[in-house]
């Protein structure tokens, strides 16, 4: 007997069906290969209905059996007070216990019923957990058309399963592994794994934050609008709605993923630009999303206008579980033991007594134990697992109600591949596009890259050897605009240099240290445009002292100094900036400060306390996009102390990297199988990605042999933010053989 609620069903060996459209119960069966059903033995019940309550307990349904059976009272999902389901417990090393009920799970020899397949499918539903968090906005934009910006979430497995497996197999690589044995595996369906191992739903989950933009340009779209912008929705509720118009077909409630524009930003470490406010939209040449949606030039494989932009938060920046200190803190505690200080809590390792030596022994051991567990974990917010959210996302778009038909097949098996119409990386995010192409079976049928291109097959080293002498080349370039401040950078570094060695530092309103080498920092901005990047550091440089015949350095400039070093909110950048170099097995050993200790070493013009004399010809060279071991000494203090410090020494020193690039895979998605097209801007006095490093790889035979290059000097790395409606559209001619060049 089955009770919901004061309702009664009756049953023998037979399914129920019920909850919803799709959700049956399997009662006391045995499924045979045939899918047919049979009265078990007495055993099986047993076991059968121990499962079954399981089953029941998913679908807050209370399975009663004969007297010698007991029965189920608990359900697993609780309800708030708005009908909405608790969120389920998420973290990394916390959960005790699975999400969800279990369910038996599938083996070769006993492949899944289609009832099961069907129960499987709602539950990957509910475990994506897709929300849109607020209501929707709406604003003016070019030619008297309107945009709507919906902010969504979603629930994203930590691990991916394939991810998981490739993990488990580097682990057990000897490091005289084979070239091939090392080699990427491309996903083909990023959520197979759960529509037939259950398994797989044990796997802890993190939100993912991301904006769709999409024009407002008929009645249905604006009665769309105003009905997500019902107050009385949740936001699950919210997103249900959504779908409702998907892709304007009343029988077809997803949304083309062909027609839609996935962008990844630059980083790693920060979150996206949101719409409007950091993406201008106000006419079709404002930026590239604006010629995207409005221009008319920028069409998907089919010649069809796009009608989305996707902007997604990567996992742990923005909105998307956000990595912060105060959120390892609460992770990984052991690993900040050492960083409390006297009066702060329980004293760990009291039961020692007066013994100290004992109670460090303690406070270290358990201290490397959660380095272990945090070095893991950050191990996870690298581009493999970047591209593998955005498909996520893809899927979750496509297919946003999992279904199984009567042959077993579900929705996307039946509708086949269906990759992003298109997908845009900017530096970092272009990085992540390469290791689509290698990752994914169906990746992007148009890839555009604008400053983006990894040094792949050149040694870390290698890159910051190069990249320092883009840095001076720039600092030159800097100074021949601003000649008036060569004096003044001088007199700020000796300034610092001077309360550096007394016992008198100088206190940023964050707690950190302004050093001199610090300072320098600042010339990170040189990569963008010198009519605003130049322009923006004469600015934060000549505001450095209180007045020009002062020495004494201004409140307001120690306040630009922190809001222009966001190291601290965004600690992703320094922990794991060296790692997008990191394909594959090898330790990244802070390669950029070696490479600058090496540099100084053979040219004094690269060492500040020397360049900042009076006395001294040479101007002093700024410091470029490095990350170096003194940020977590002090300078920055939401980086440094024990905790932060020793975990990233940890990250420096790791070697059992996954690789990111696959020379084979790349070749075979844009050459041989011909999956995408693609096109890229390469700037060539990048100061951030080296351009001879670049062109290596877009060479007849090399892993990018199927990009089309555009070179320019015109733009530096700002180029899309400078003048990206322009870029685009020239990608995009590019890509589709409209426009010759290379010539």
């Amino acid at each position: 007997t089955i009770y919901h609620g004061d309702k009664t069903i009756q049953s023998n060996w037979a399914m129920v069906s019920y909850h919803r459209h799709r959700a049956l119960i399997a009662l006391f069966s045995l499924t045979t290969r045939a899918g047919a059903f049979s009265a078990p033995s007495t055993s099986a019940v047993a076991a059968h209905f121990k499962r079954s309550n399981n089953l029941a307990a998913r679908h807050h349904l209370f399975i009663r059996g004969g007297a010698s059976t007991s029965s189920t009272t608990s359900s697993i999902h609780n309800s708030n007070t708005n009908g909405e389901e608790e969120e389920p417990r998420t973290g990394w090393l916390h959960n005790t216990e699975p999400k969800y009920a279990s369910y038996p799970t599938s083996s070769s020899s006993s492949p899944l019923s289609l009832a099961m397949k069907r129960l499987m499918a709602d539950k990957m539903q509910k475990y994506r957990n897709h929300r849109i968090i607020t209501p929707p906005a709406a604003h003016p934009c070019g030619d008297a058309n309107r945009i709507m910006v919906t902010e969504h979430k979603i629930s994203i497995p930590l691990t991916h399963p394939d991810l998981k497996a490739a993990i488990m197999n580097n682990e057990q690589l000897s490091s005289t592994a084979s070239e091939e044995q090392r080699r990427i595996v491309p996903v083909e369906r990023i959520d197979g794994a759960f529509l037939t191992n259950n398994e797989a739903f044990d796997e802890p989950t993190i939100d993912v934050y991301f904006t769709i933009t999409e024009l407002l340009s008929n009645a249905q779209d604006e009665a769309h609008f105003h009905a997500l912008q019902n107050p009385n929705l949740s936001p699950s509720q919210r997103a249900t709605v959504y779908f409702q118009k998907g892709s304007n077909d009343d029988d077809d409630s997803s949304i083309d993923p062909s027609r839609m524009m996935l962008y990844l930003q630059g980083g790693p470490g920060f979150g996206c630009a949101s719409p409007v406010l950091g993406l201008s939209l106000a006419s079709s040449s404002s930026s590239w999303a604006a010629a995207v949606l409005l221009g008319g030039k920028v069409s998907n494989a089919d010649g069809k206008s796009f009608q989305r932009i996707v902007l997604m938060d990567q996992r742990g920046t923005g909105r998307s579980s956000a990595i912060c200190k105060q959120q390892l803190v609460k992770m990984f505690p052991d690993l900040f033991l050492l960083d409390k200080k006297e009066g702060e809590g329980k004293v760990v390792g009291e039961e020692f007594g007066g013994d100290s030596d004992a109670r460090m022994m303690l406070l270290q051991a358990r201290q490397q134990k959660a380095l272990k567990e945090a070095t893991d974990y950050l191990s996870l917010f690298r581009a493999d697992s970047i591209v593998r959210d955005a498909e996520w996302i893809r899927e979750s778009l496509a297919n946003p109600f999992p279904s199984v038909n009567d042959d077993g097949n579900d929705d996307a098996a039946v509708n086949g591949p269906q990759p992003w119409g298109g997908a845009l990386g900017q530096s970092f995010g272009g990085f992540c596009l390469m290791t689509y192409l290698s990752s994914i079976q169906n990746p992007p049928e148009l890839v555009y890259f604008t400053g983006g291109i990894a040094p792949m097959n050149t040694p870390v080293r290698e890159v910051y050897d190069r990249l320092w002498l883009r840095v001076r080349e720039r600092s030159w370039k800097y100074y021949e605009q601003y000649p008036g401040d060569v004096a003044t950078v001088k007199k700020i570094v000796r300034k610092l240099l001077a309360h550096e060695n007394s016992a008198d530092p100088i206190i940023l309103p964050s707690g950190g240290i302004l050093t001199a080498r610090r300072f320098l920092q600042v010339g990170l901005a040189l990569g963008g445009s010198p009519g605003t990047s130049f322009a923006n550091m004469h600015s934060v440089i000549n505001s450095a002292f209180v007045d020009e015949d002062s020495d004494e350095i201004s409140n307001a400039f120690l306040k630009t100094i922190d809001y222009e070093q966001s190291f601290d909110d965004a600690p992703l950048y320094f922990l794991l900036h060296e790692s997008i170099y990191a394909d594959g097995e090898g330790a990244t050993q802070w390669a950029a400060n070696q490479s600058y200790e090496s540099h100084v070493e053979a040219n004094s013009e690269f060492d500040y306390r020397v360049t900042s004399e009076e006395d001294n010809s040479n101007p002093t060279l700024f410091f470029g996009e490095m990350v170096f071991p003194f940020m977590a000494h002090g300078d920055f203090s939401e980086l440094s102390n024990s905790g932060m410090r020793t975990l990233s020494e940890a990250l420096a020193e790791k070697s059992d990297w996954l690789p990111l690039f696959d020379e084979t895979n790349m070749r075979t998605a844009l050459v041989h199988k011909k999956k995408s097209r693609a096109a890229a801007a390469c700037y060539y006095d990048d100061m951030y990605v080296d351009f001879e490093c670049a062109m290596k790889l877009v060479q007849r035979g090399c892993p990018l042999e199927g990009v089309k290059v555009y070179v320019t000097n015109e733009y530096q790395h700002s180029g899309l933010r400078d003048d990206g409606a322009n870029i685009i559209n020239k990608l995009a001619a590019m890509s589709k053989n409209r426009l010759h060049v290379p010539s």
